[in-house]
């Protein structure tokens, strides 16, 4: 019972906090605010930014807030309290705005990390004594700002709206600020359904349309290869449209929530005290609270519930192992891996994970996937078909000689995903992957959907084209007619010895992308194609001007929205070479 109501008293603090924090962002405040705001931009031509100091802004803003509570009757003897301005950081830099400056601007852009880019008109003549321009600046088109305005970042905004933002940190070409107002509003604006948009870090489009989200996608793509991979529109393909489905919402099968180091309890009630379990903040890397995680799936959800309430009790308690560092949690949503046959009847019982080291099952198409909990296994079992789908559409056609795809490399292995689901269309298919513990789970996922022409390496993607361990797999002869198995025989061959002109790479490497030293040995081994899928585009990007510049025509380019309501994109390029006869 103790411990139920120490629990109790600290759920009633938060939601104290988080109702404080509604009022004081509730639409009655915004309209004062707005009203306050709109007087002073009354004197501001061109570009609408306050020259106010510090202290008239803080004075203003003070005015408009009491405001709010005018109505409430006070007591004869009530004690007028001055609020006290906010404290400016101490290492920030004063121009060209100063701290919590507001500022009415258009949104003209999107960056890749899903952020609002806009312009703010200043003149290079204010620069303080100690900022001068630099050469390189001089030549940068980005930061012409007599003619094209200082770069202002603004979250949660859709290009062609006007913003009030409020200014809180200054760099030497660009400020951040965070949104305050939305004034004119795009169509295709829509209200965000997590009460936390505003401030969790998690989301970055949940107050756009689902079809401008991935239109925009789209475009983001297209203008990395333009700008990044520095190639002429006219020489490739125009993206494609990008590919989503309609789970849009509770569609994450892992989630990984934080908390910071805890901190000692008050009035010396219980033994420490964890202040949030959540996700780091839009704008700085504090953590915001999350209770419950819109885009998760409902099973994490209410496991998530249990799990929090089980971490706060246990640093009340003093049971947690990380005592004097923060943590970060696993909930991952797959199946019960109980170690039955394929074959069994008995129907996969679901399950969510906390344990990084129990082994978790999911299914994709017509293939099972055992892994650990914590390692890596693409997080949307929704989109995954599909991704699987488009990549065996891309490897599998003849090369440009008209002569069938015989070998399949696949680069970044992970557990097997692509290497296997392609294993029917290829006489023979290796992995690589730099994690021993998913080339493990990769042979053995070979072994449980009774899958015999893939072998799998535990090694760096760099070592799969100079290995010189021999590949030994099964190889089997098929009747055309009847399907049936004629003969099977044990093979022993090096990679770097299979027919290039029927050989598909496939590439799906993590975040940073590929390095140099693996393209220089892509090249020199000059596959007939290359299938790259990519989760960052802009490194994706980068990685194409080299592979083209290799000889590589572009054939495809179809970006998937693998984590709706987020920025994140999954890119898929297919490279093809000119084969002869």
């Amino acid at each position: 019972m103790q411990k139920r109501q120490v629990l109790t008293l600290l759920m009633v603090s938060l939601f104290s906090r988080r109702l404080a924090s509604a009022f004081v962002y509730s639409p009655r405040y915004k309209r004062t605010i707005s009203t306050f705001v709109a007087r002073r931009s009354n004197n501001n031509a061109g570009n609408q930014a306050s020259s106010l100091s510090q202290e008239q802004i803080w004075q203003e803003r003070t005015i408009a807030s009491t405001q709010i509570f005018s109505t409430a009757s006070k007591p004869d003897d009530a004690t007028e309290v001055t609020p006290t301005p906010p404290q400016v950081p101490r290492k920030f830099q004063p121009w060209p705005f100063q701290y919590h400056e507001e500022l009415t601007l258009t949104v003209e852009a999107l960056t890749n990390r899903g952020i609002g880019v806009c312009r703010a008109s200043i003149s290079a003549t204010d620069l303080p004594a100690d900022r001068k321009i630099t050469s390189e600046e001089e030549s940068d088109e980005s930061l012409d700002v007599e003619n094209k305005g200082w770069v202002v970042f603004v979250p949660s905004v859709i290009p062609g709206e006007t913003v009030r933002c409020r200014i809180y940190r200054n760099f030497r070409s660009y400020s951040e600020a965070d949104l305050i107002e939305v004034i004119d509003k795009s169509p295709q604006r829509v209200e965000p359904v997590c009460p936390l948009f505003a401030e969790c870090g998690g989301c970055q489009y949940q107050h756009m349309d689902i079809s401008i989200q991935r239109e925009w996608k789209t475009s983001q793509v297209q203008e990395l290869l333009e700008r990044v991979g520095k190639l002429d529109p006219d020489s490739f393909p125009s993206t494609r449209p990008t590919v989503g489905t309609d789970e849009v919402y509770n569609y994450r099968s892992k989630i990984t929530p934080h908390y910071d180091k805890p901190i000692k309890t008050e009035n010396g009630i219980g033994d420490l005290k964890i202040r949030a379990i959540g996700f780091k903040k839009k704008t700085n890397r504090q953590l915001v609270d999350v209770p419950l995680c819109h885009i998760a799936t409902e099973r994490i959800n209410e496991k998530l519930a249990d799990y929090r309430e089980e971490k706060f009790l246990d640093a009340l308690e003093g049971r947690l192992k990380k005592r004097k560092k923060g943590a970060t949690l696993l909930l991952r949503d797959a199946l019960i891996y109980d170690g039955a046959g394929e074959d069994s009847d008995v129907e996969p019982e679901p399950i969510v994970e906390t344990d990084h080291n129990v082994y978790v099952k999911t299914i994709v198409k017509d293939l099972t996937f055992r892994f650990l909990a914590g390692n890596f296994f693409q997080n949307n079992p929704y989109m995954l078909p599909v991704m699987v789908d488009h990549v065996l559409e891309a490897a599998t056609p003849p090369n440009t000689a008209g002569n069938q795809m015989t070998h399949l490399i696949d680069c970044y292995c992970g557990s097997g995903l692509f290497c296997l689901s392609a294993s029917k269309e290829f006489d023979v298919c290796v992995g690589i992957e730099l994690n021993a513990k998913a080339v493990q789970e990769a042979q053995f996922n070979a072994n449980l959907n009774q899958i015999s022409n893939c072998k799998f390496v535990a090694a760096s993607a760099e070592a799969i084209f100079l290995s010189k361990d021999p590949v030994e797999v099964v190889t089997k002869e098929t009747d055309p007619s009847t399907g049936k198995i004629i003969s099977e025989a044990l093979t022993s061959t090096l990679v770097k010895d299979f027919p290039t002109d029927t050989t598909v790479v496939v590439i799906d490497p993590p975040r940073k992308g590929c390095s140099e030293e693996f393209l220089e040995q892509l090249y020199n081994f000059s596959p007939a194609r290359v299938v790259y899928m990519s989760c960052d585009p802009a490194t994706q990007a980068r990685d194409t001007e080299g592979i083209v510049g290799a000889g590589y025509s572009i054939l495809i380019v179809q970006p998937f929205d693998l984590f709706p309501q987020t920025r994140h994109i999954e890119s898929l390029i297919v490279f093809e070479k000119e084969v002869s006869n």
